[in-house]
This record gives C-alpha cells, sequence and structure tokens, in this order.
C-alpha cells in the first residue's frame, strides 16, 4: 500500500511575504540606480547616496555648493492601487483631530518624514519626493500641489499648513519657514522604469545611458550593466558604517562617476583624457576607443595613450585648418581613413595597425605637415572610430 506524501509545490506556504518584501527592495535600488544614471551627463549630479538618510539621495553640486534630493521609494504589488491621504500623510478625509497622538502619526507618516528633511538640511535640502510605481489619489496630489505653490486650500494642507509647528515641533524661527519647508515635497507617481522584474529598468537605463552618452547597448550588454548597476546599489546599501569617517561616507555608500565607469567597462583614465580636452560627449569617445582597442588585444594604459593622441589630434587639427590648404588636408584625411579601413578589414591585431602608421607617417603626404608623428597619427585613427561610432 503506497502512502501519499505531501509535495512542496502543491502545499501553499503559511506566507509569502519575504519574496514581497525581496521585490519591493529590488524596485527601490532599481529607482536609485535610474537616478545614479544622471551623473553620466557630467552635470551637477556627481552622486547618489544609497539608504543613507532615506531609500536615496541625489547630490548636485554647483560651484562648490551640494544640495540634496531625497527620494522615498514606496512601491505595491496591485499596480491599479493609488495612495490615499491616511497612507501618506496619516490624515483623514474628515474629522482630522489634531491631538498629541494624531499629530506624532502625521510626523511619522511617509510624507512627515520627507518633510523633516526640509527641515533639518533647510537650505540644503532641495527637494523630498516620494516615488512609486502607483498613482496617488487626487486628494493627495491636490494636498502636495497647493504645499508646494503656498496656497493651501483643500481640508488636507489647510491642517498640515496650521498644525506644521506643531506636528514638527519647530522653534519660532523654523515656524516662520513652514510654507519653504511644505514647499518642497513632490511626487513621482507611476515611474515606468521600477518592477518586480528588472526588464523595464534595463530598457529604461539602456535610453538613458544613450541619451546622457549617445552609447548604445547591444541587448546582452544593457542586461549586463542594467544587473550591475542594480546588484552595485544593494551593495552601497547595505555597507556598515559604524564608526566610519565623515569624509570617506561618500565613497561607501555613494555611486559616483568612477563606479558607472567601471560597470560601463570605461578606463578612468580614457574619460579624463577626453574631457580635459573640452570635447562633447566624452563617455562616447572613451566608449568607443576602448573597445576598438580591447578587441585589437591592446592594454589599459594604450587605451588611455589613445585618448591622449585623439585630444593632441584634434587640437593640431583645428590649428591646422587656418594654416594648411583644405586640399591638403582633405588628402591627409583620406589616407587616415584608408589607414583604419585596411587594418579594420585585415582582422590583424594592435600590431598590425602600428606599422601601418609607421609606413603613413614615412609618406611624403604626410612628411609636408609641421608636427605629425606617428603618435599623433595614431590620435587621427583614434578620431576616425569615434567619428564612424557616431554614425
Amino acid at each position: 500500500m503506497f502512502r501519499t506524501v505531501k509535495s512542496i509545490d502543491i502545499e501553499a506556504p503559511a506566507e509569502d511575504v519575504g519574496r514581497d518584501t525581496v521585490s519591493r527592495f529590488d524596485m527601490q535600488y532599481q529607482a536609485a540606480a535610474y537616478a545614479a544614471l544622471q551623473i553620466l551627463e557630467g552635470k551637477e549630479v556627481d552622486c547618489v547616496y544609497c539608504d543613507y538618510h532615506d531609500d536615496f539621495v541625489v547630490r548636485r553640486t554647483v560651484d562648490g555648493i551640494a544640495t540634496y534630493h531625497f527620494f522615498q521609494v514606496k512601491t505595491k504589488k496591485k499596480l491599479n492601487h493609488q495612495w490615499g491621504l491616511n497612507e501618506i500623510f496619516s490624515v483623514k478625509k474628515r474629522g482630522q483631530k489634531n491631538d498629541a497622538d494624531s499629530l506624532k502619526s502625521v510626523r511619522a507618516s511617509f510624507a512627515g518624514k520627507l518633510l523633516l528633511h526640509a527641515i533639518v538640511f533647510d537650505e540644503a535640502c532641495s527637494e523630498a519626493t516620494l516615488l512609486s510605481n502607483v498613482h496617488f489619489d487626487d486628494d493627495v496630489v491636490k494636498a502636495v500641489e497647493e504645499m508646494r505653490c503656498g496656497l493651501p486650500a483643500c481640508a488636507a494642507s489647510k491642517f498640515l499648513s496650521e498644525n506644521f509647528s506643531m506636528i514638527f515641533t519647530l522653534s519660532v524661527e523654523d515656524s516662520e519657514k513652514a510654507a519653504k519647508f511644505m514647499s518642497k515635497l513632490s511626487l513621482r507617481p507611476a515611474v515606468s522604469y521600477i518592477g518586480e522584474e528588472r526588464e523595464a529598468f534595463a530598457g529604461a537605463a539602456r535610453t538613458a545611458i544613450h541619451k546622457y552618452s549617445e552609447i548604445d547597448l547591444d541587448y546582452y550588454e544593457t542586461n549586463r550593466i542594467a544587473n550591475g548597476l542594480v546588484d552595485l546599489v544593494y551593495r552601497r546599501s547595505r555597507t556598515p558604517l559604524n564608526g566610519v569617517a565623515p569624509e570617506t561616507i561618500a565613497s561607501r555608500v555613494g555611486i559616483r562617476l568612477e563606479d558607472l565607469l567601471e560597470i560601463l567597462s570605461i578606463s578612468h583614465g580614457a574619460y579624463e583624457t577626453l574631457q580635459q580636452g573640452v570635447e562633447d560627449k566624452v563617455l562616447k569617445q572613451a566608449s568607443a576607443i576602448q573597445r576598438w582597442l580591447k578587441q585589437a588585444g591592446a592594454r589599459d594604459d594604450m587605451i588611455e595613450f589613445a585618448s591622449l593622441q585623439k585630444v593632441n589630434w584634434d587640437i593640431w587639427l583645428r590649428s591646422a585648418r587656418h594654416t594648411y590648404s583644405p586640399m591638403d588636408l582633405s588628402a591627409l584625411l583620406d589616407l587616415i581613413d584608408k589607414v583604419y579601413t585596411r587594418w579594420a578589414q585585415s582582422g590583424e591585431g594592435f600590431q598590425f595597425l602600428n606599422s601601418l602608421l609607421e609606413s603613413l607617417s614615412k609618406e611624403s603626404v604626410v612628411r609636408s605637415f609641421q608636427g605629425l608623428d606617428r603618435e599623433l597619427l595614431f590620435g587621427a585613427v583614434s578620431a576616425v572610430v569615434v567619428r564612424k561610432a557616431s554614425r
């Protein structure tokens, strides 16, 4: 007689909270990773802190002065859910009391914790945002809009405005800034780049990388980089900070340019060299040169050298356009293009390219131009690589 044994696949678990928790945290990491991609633009955003003071914090530095944009990520599995007033502010639509316990609940709410950043950091806090994968109820949207413009009219915004000092036990001086603090709260609803799986994030990351750098990734590169970004946020979010000096916080829990360059497999030295040449789309140029020479078997130091010579060639060419005949320059550029084409079609390694450059440097057409040596011609071929990658 056979005894029936229960199967783990058939018997439902008592609870499935752990899986849901992991998914929610992963979406938080995706949101932080997506924000970090702004660093590639090379403008104001220079660091994203992971799970430090809030779910993540975006730092912008302008003229040496840093400001911070705080983000709290709240997600729902049910995508047609709408966050209500009580969920966001711990405020009721009607009959809201202002006793001590009620005010304490408002302070401990999602919005209350974000508004506390505005108070604590004052001018250094540029904005405090509640980000979600679902929408907010109209009452929430209306209350936040009225707080942002300083014109409380609905019951919720009027209650918060009238009781703001008591909710956060503000000093007389800070009470005068209440309207300014309230104006920093914002919503970012139904963002499309986070999800239980990472497909949406991967696609959004690919688009963002192309926007900021014009680097166009294939399917496999996109998935590798997307996973690398989210995993990096995970690691930085779990970094212990006991006894850590304040000046090292950013390097421990923050994501900065060097972290992104490592994930993108772009040499920091090559990036820095090209950036000093004051050229647009530095990341794209660094990526093109890096991939080109890696395929040719060159070491990292040669990649940085190619980037330096590319900058030197750009400078030389700008000057040469004012010195030499356009016809002579056209003939020179044609020769350089032919060297690149011959090497690319040969399938040979870096040594073959080196021999082609050596021969080119000895040609009479090339020797008629002052300062054109083999190294500078290497930079010229690097410029051809970047130009072709732009097409």
